[in-house]
C-alpha cells in the first residue's frame, strides 16, 4: 500500500463516525424525555376523565333542623326551701369569775365539765371567815354611828330649849349643834353604807350561776387561791342554740330576705329543719332563722344568717344540740306560692333556658331559678306553664334557630313548621 492510499483511508474515516453520533445522541434525548412525556400524558388523561366524568347536581333540599330533646315545664304550689351547713353555737356563753380573793374551800358535785346547773344555783365558796369578821366590825361601827346620831340629836334639842329660855329670838345653827347632828347623821350613812359592802362580799364568797346552762369548762378546784375577776369556770345557757349559716344573694332572693333581717310578730322568719348524723341515727330539731347579719363577708361576699333552736336540751328532742355540732339545715319559706319546675338539664350555664316555640325555634331566655335542685329548677318568672325547654345539650344556639323537637319520654320527632322547604344541601353522584 503506497502512502496515497493511507492518506485516503485517513480522510474517509471520520465520514463514516458521523450517522453513529446522531443516532447516540437522539437515544439520549428519547431516554431522558420519556417520564416529561409521561407526566405530560397522564395530566391530559386526567382532564379529560374530569372533563367528561359525572357532575355532582345539586337536590333543591335544604339541610334539617338539627333534633333537641325538650320537657314541659310545669306549675305547681311549692314551698322554696335552701339546704345550708353550719355549727352550732350558744346563744348565751361566759366566763365565770371570782369576784372577791381566797381560796376555794367547797365545790358543787355539778361544777364540772358537762354539770348542769339553774340560775343562782352555788357553784363553789370562798373561804369567807375573813368577810364574815368585816361584817361583824361594820355592824359595830354602825351601832357607834347610831349612838353618836342619838347623843347629837338630844344636845341639839336641849340648847334650842336654853336658847329659847333666854328669849333672844331665832337661835343660830351653831348653838344648837345643827353641824354636829348633821355630822353625826352623814358617819351613820357611811357605816351603814360599810356593811351593805361587807354584806355583798361575805354574800360573793359563794359563787353562783348566773343563769341555767351547762359547764364547758373547769377551771379551778378547791384548794386554788383566787382573786378578783380570776376565771374559774366556762358556762353556756341551754335556753337557745344558734346555727350561723352562709347564704349567697341568690338564697336570699329565694326566701325573699333583705340583708340585716330582724325576725318580729308579723315576720317570724322562714321555719328551720336542723339534722344531724349521730351515733348511726338522724337527729332532728325544729328553729327558725331569726335574723341576718347587717353586712356582706368581704372575702367570700356571703351573707351569714342566724338560725335558733330553743330549749335544745329539752326532754322533747332525741338528744341535746350540743355546741361545736356540725348540722345540715333546711330552710323553708313562710309562704306556698306557684312556681314553674322544670328538669335540672334545662338550665343552662346557671342562666340561660332555651324554650322551643310553637314554630320549632328556639327562644333564647336569660333567668333566674327561685331554686335548685339535684333534679329540678323552679322559676318564678322566665318559664311559663306549658313551655317547651330544651334538656338536651345544643351546640351553638341562637335567637330563632330552627330545630327538630323530641319528647325526652321517647315520642315522635316532630317536624317543624316551616320545614316544607328544608335548607340542607345533598350531594347527588352520577355514575
Amino acid at each position: 500500500m503506497n502512502k496515497m492510499d493511507l492518506t485516503m483511508m485517513t480522510q474517509t474515516a471520520p465520514d463514516e463516525d458521523k450517522p453513529k453520533s446522531f443516532l447516540g445522541r437522539v437515544k439520549q434525548i428519547a431516554i431522558f424525555a420519556a417520564p416529561l412525556v409521561v407526566i405530560i400524558g397522564g395530566g391530559l388523561l386526567l382532564a379529560v376523565m374530569i372533563a367528561t366524568g359525572p357532575k355532582a347536581k345539586e337536590k333543591g333540599e335544604p339541610p334539617h333542623a338539627p333534633a333537641v330533646q325538650f320537657a314541659v315545664a310545669h306549675a305547681r304550689p311549692t314551698t322554696v326551701s335552701v339546704n345550708v351547713q353550719g355549727e352550732a353555737r350558744p346563744r348565751t356563753e361566759a366566763t365565770l369569775a371570782a369576784q372577791v380573793a381566797g381560796r376555794v374551800v367547797w365545790a358543787s358535785p355539778k361544777f364540772a365539765e358537762g354539770g348542769s346547773f339553774t340560775e343562782g344555783e352555788v357553784m363553789a365558796r370562798i373561804d369567807a371567815a375573813d368577810y364574815q369578821l368585816a361584817v361583824v366590825r361594820a355592824r359595830a361601827q354602825v351601832a357607834q354611828a347610831q349612838e353618836a346620831l342619838t347623843r347629837e340629836e338630844a344636845e341639839g334639842e336641849l340648847a334650842r330649849q336654853d336658847w329659847q329660855a333666854l328669849g333672844r329670838g331665832e337661835a343660830p345653827p351653831l348653838a344648837v349643834r345643827e353641824p354636829q347632828l348633821a355630822q353625826a347623821r352623814a358617819q351613820l350613812a357611811s357605816a351603814e353604807a360599810g356593811l351593805r359592802s361587807a354584806e355583798l362580799d361575805l354574800n360573793r364568797a359563794s359563787i353562783r350561776a348566773p343563769f341555767t346552762g351547762r359547764v364547758r369548762e373547769r377551771r379551778a378546784n378547791v384548794g386554788d387561791y383566787v382573786g378578783p375577776g380570776s376565771p374559774v369556770a366556762v358556762m353556756f345557757a341551754t335556753e337557745t342554740m344558734e346555727i350561723r349559716v352562709p347564704l349567697t344573694d341568690a338564697d336570699l332572693a329565694s326566701m325573699r330576705l333583705p340583708v340585716g333581717f330582724n325576725a318580729s310578730t308579723a315576720n317570724p322568719g322562714p321555719a328551720a329543719h336542723v339534722t344531724s348524723v349521730t351515733g348511726g341515727r338522724i337527729l332532728t330539731w325544729e328553729g327558725r332563722l331569726v335574723r341576718t347579719e347587717a353586712s356582706v363577708d368581704a372575702r367570700t361576699r356571703l351573707v351569714y344568717g342566724v338560725v335558733e333552736v330553743r330549749d335544745p336540751f329539752g326532754a322533747r328532742h332525741a338528744a341535746p344540740l350540743a355546741p361545736g355540732m356540725f348540722v345540715q339545715t333546711r330552710l323553708e319559706g313562710s309562704n306556698r306560692e306557684t312556681l314553674v319546675a322544670a328538669p335540672r338539664s334545662a338550665l343552662k350555664r346557671n342562666e340561660f333556658v332555651y324554650v322551643v316555640t310553637a314554630n320549632n325555634t328556639i327562644e333564647v331566655r336569660r333567668v333566674r331559678a327561685a331554686q335548685t335542685t339535684a333534679d329540678e329548677v323552679l322559676f318564678r318568672e322566665g318559664v311559663a306553664d306549658g313551655d317547651r325547654v330544651v334538656v338536651s345539650v345544643l351546640t351553638s344556639p341562637r335567637e330563632g334557630m330552627e330545630v327538630t323537637p323530641i319528647d325526652r319520654d321517647g315520642g315522635a320527632v316532630t317536624a317543624p313548621a316551616a320545614a316544607e322547604q328544608p335548607a340542607q344541601q345533598d350531594l347527588d353522584i352520577r355514575r
